[in-house]
């Protein structure tokens, strides 16, 4: 695998000359890791910034009574983890690979020395957070004031746009999720996700293919309106 090639795709860095990334090839350790494994617990967590070159990866919590709650699903391009300075990802947060995932990792002393040779970074970083921070409101405000219909079509539209190609008014979700998945994320239960997922089927707003699941993109952000 070409590591300058997807280092350039990284968000944080797709700006940046040849030069520089070829530095920041240097001091990262790049680590191929299968689906399912966890990348990191709040008991593991090490200050270390994670760029994903490619793959899936879910942040999540676990309640008192060991339920998980899905905080965010990311893909290529994305970055999580904190050091001293920045933190993308809480305390408490765990990380799973939901596919085969290649990983760059670059250490709390490394990455704030970068930070230091380029002040561009940490303010791409700081649009970063606040990208991330409107999405957490946003579904915190929609698990407070709206109801389960309305919060599971919200998370596909979501996540067609995020992970998905467009195809006239039909939108693909190009991530393995499950019905478990989306209770955690909308703050509901397996049993009524499925529900609604079924219902949503039958009013053709979305609709199962033999690789992945669409959505009528225009019929569903009607319904949001």
């Amino acid at each position: 695998m070409d590591k300058l090639k997807y280092l350039s795709q990284i968000n944080l860095f797709e700006e940046m000359p040849m030069n520089e990334l070829e530095e920041i090839d240097r001091i990262s350790d790049m680590k191929p890791l299968n689906k399912g494994t966890t990348i990191f617990t709040p008991e593991t967590n090490i200050q270390a910034l994670y760029l994903l070159k490619k793959g899936q990866v879910r942040l999540y919590r676990m309640s008192e009574n060991g339920k998980q709650f899905t905080v965010d699903i990311l893909g290529d391009g994305n970055i999580f983890g904190e050091t001293a300075t920045f933190s993308l990802s809480e305390e408490q947060d765990y990380a799973e690979a939901m596919s085969d995932v290649y990983l760059c990792v670059i250490g709390k002393t490394e990455f704030e020395k970068l930070i230091e040779q380029n002040p561009k970074l940490a303010i791409k970083l700081i649009e970063i957070l606040s990208a991330r921070l409107k999405d957490i409101y946003e579904v915190s405000e929609q698990i407070a004031l709206r109801d389960v219909r309305y919060r599971v079509l919200s998370l596909l539209l979501k996540l067609s746009e995020k992970f998905g190609k467009r195809s006239k008014e039909w939108q693909t979700i190009d991530v393995k999720i499950t019905h478990h998945d989306i209770a955690t994320m909308v703050g509901s239960s397996r049993e009524t996700v499925s529900s609604i997922i079924s219902q949503l089927k039958k009013e053709g707003i979305i609709k199962k293919s033999i690789i992945s699941l669409k959505i009528n993109a225009e019929k569903a952000q009607k319904e949001l309106d």
